[in-house]
């Protein structure tokens, strides 16, 4: 492949992620957030929020990195938390979510981001766990099952340190989290109360 044929390659490449990033926005999951890096296109910044089952309360953020080659037959995305999600389908040591166990073979006409978004939600919920040829974490998935009391305990210490990392921002993470500021508060009436004001006299 000439030089000019590898460009127009990757050039074709980048527009696909404009447009599947695009369709991303107007269907991703509820209580998921994912925005693109300024820096770079290929690296997308995400958090989830848990609003039920063993991980609830908890805000998880994560990074998307999606390589060159994506989306290949055969090039998975990659999801990395940024805290501990003890799971059995997220590596201990990496915080990587496996994809295997969804998406055993990964085809770019059938798998996009919406579907692995979708994905990373589930896995908060699951009440079973379907036998595998292999586990990113083995440990998890054998403490669920025979000592589940010593499971809650560890979900729950990943869902505490999820909310006492909220405001730690990644450098230059598109997705950050900002303490209240009561100073705002006043600010806030202001708008509110000149808005109120506003619909007055367009009614009188």
């Amino acid at each position: 492949m000439s030089s000019l044929q590898k460009y127009r390659s990757q050039t074709m490449k980048d527009y696909g992620l404009m447009i599947e990033y695009k369709h991303l926005r107007q269907h991703v999951p509820s209580g998921i957030y994912v925005l693109p890096s300024f820096d770079h296109s290929r690296v997308w910044y995400g958090a989830i929020f848990i609003h039920a089952g063993l991980y609830r309360n908890g805000i998880f953020k994560f990074t998307i990195f999606l390589p060159e080659s994506y989306n290949g037959p055969g090039t998975y995305p990659r999801i990395v938390f940024n805290t501990n999600v003890f799971h059995p389908y997220v590596y201990e040591d990496s915080k990587e979510l496996d994809l295997k166990p969804k998406f055993p073979e990964w085809d770019p006409e059938l798998h996009y981001m919406v579907a692995v978004l979708t994905y990373l939600k589930g896995i908060f919920y699951m009440k079973d766990f379907p036998e595998l040829g292999t586990i990113a974490n083995s440990t998890a998935l054998d403490m669920f099952r025979h000592d589940p009391e010593n499971y809650v305990n560890k979900v729950e210490e990943c869902v505490d340190e999820s909310l006492t990392n909220v405001y730690n921002n990644e450098q230059g993470s598109t997705i950050r989290f900002t303490k209240h500021n009561p100073a705002h508060d006043n600010l806030r009436q202001e708008l509110f109360a000149q808005l109120d004001a506003a619909s007055v006299r367009l009614t009188a």
